[in-house]
């Protein structure tokens, strides 16, 4: 865990930004990887996540967005999934 909480994450989630990741998405084949897509962007715009902490928070992630009932939803959920768990990163490093 060597990521450090990014303040691009902690800011609203833009709807361009959202967006673009459901672009992404789309423009790949039928069978994307959602999840795999999301974490890429998001990594994409966080100058303190690296490969090995995408790798962890593939892992750890344990979220349906296939209950969401659009694609952007379903976009929001996993990237609110993804700063959950970097929340929790954070307050273990401080208790560390």
């Amino acid at each position: 865990m060597s990521c450090r909480r990014s303040e691009d994450l902690s800011q609203p989630l833009t709807a361009q930004f959202v967006e673009s990741i459901a672009t992404t998405v789309r423009g790949q084949s039928g069978s994307a990887d959602v999840q795999a897509v999301v974490l890429r962007m998001v990594a994409r715009r966080s100058d303190s996540i690296d490969l090995p902490d995408v790798l962890e928070l593939r892992s750890l992630l344990d979220v349906n967005g296939e209950q969401a009932d659009t694609l952007e939803k379903q976009v929001t959920t996993i990237i609110s999934a993804i700063d959950a768990e970097l929340a929790g990163w954070d307050r273990r490093e401080v208790a560390a």
